[in-house]
């Protein structure tokens, strides 16, 4: 009831044009439509309204993201990226680009093992789209540590991982 009461006083007064493509702007910045997932922006949001408790949270790095744009195009590779990202998730599963184009960001609404199995799903659906990346797991304690310090811990634990890997040679 409010919000129609609201609505219509705000055309009746000339301003719900502006509101109404305020939200429109807002659901494009949240909304990464280049890989069909959320955006960091949205996912912090999504973030703090969470209920507490434990989430499982995956830090995944795609591999060669930027010799791949340059030998076979960006939109080739944004779309390698989407279908790799197209399996069938739950509905209270966060996906979203974190940082760059090749940084990408789970929140699990669900135990680990059932993570794992997702994670284990997602690198068949990319080694199908001739794409490879490594991740890291943890624990996210809703309410009681940040969500940005734990993504930053996964990543500095996946550039360990990889710089390892590169030693390894």
């Amino acid at each position: 009831m409010k919000t129609g009461l609201r609505r219509m006083i705000g055309k009746a007064l000339g301003y719900q044009a502006e509101i109404d493509s305020l939200t429109l702007k807002l659901r494009e910045v949240s909304w990464d439509h280049v890989f069909g997932m959320w955006t960091r922006a949205a996912f912090l949001q999504f973030c703090t309204v969470m209920p507490r408790g434990e989430r499982i949270v995956v830090f995944i790095d795609l591999d060669s993201i930027h010799s791949l744009n340059n030998s076979q195009g960006y939109a080739e590779v944004d779309r390698r990226v989407r279908n790799t990202f197209s399996v069938p998730m739950r509905s209270s599963d966060i996906v979203a680009r974190w940082y760059s184009g090749d940084e990408i960001v789970i929140l699990f609404d669900n135990d680990r093992d059932s993570a794992m199995i997702k994670i284990a799903e997602l690198q068949v659906n990319a080694a199908g789209q001739g794409l490879t990346f490594t991740f890291e797991t943890g624990d996210w304690n809703v309410g009681v540590q940040s969500i940005v310090d734990v993504v930053n811990a996964l990543s500095s634990a996946n550039r360990l991982k990889q710089a390892g890997r590169k030693e390894a040679r």
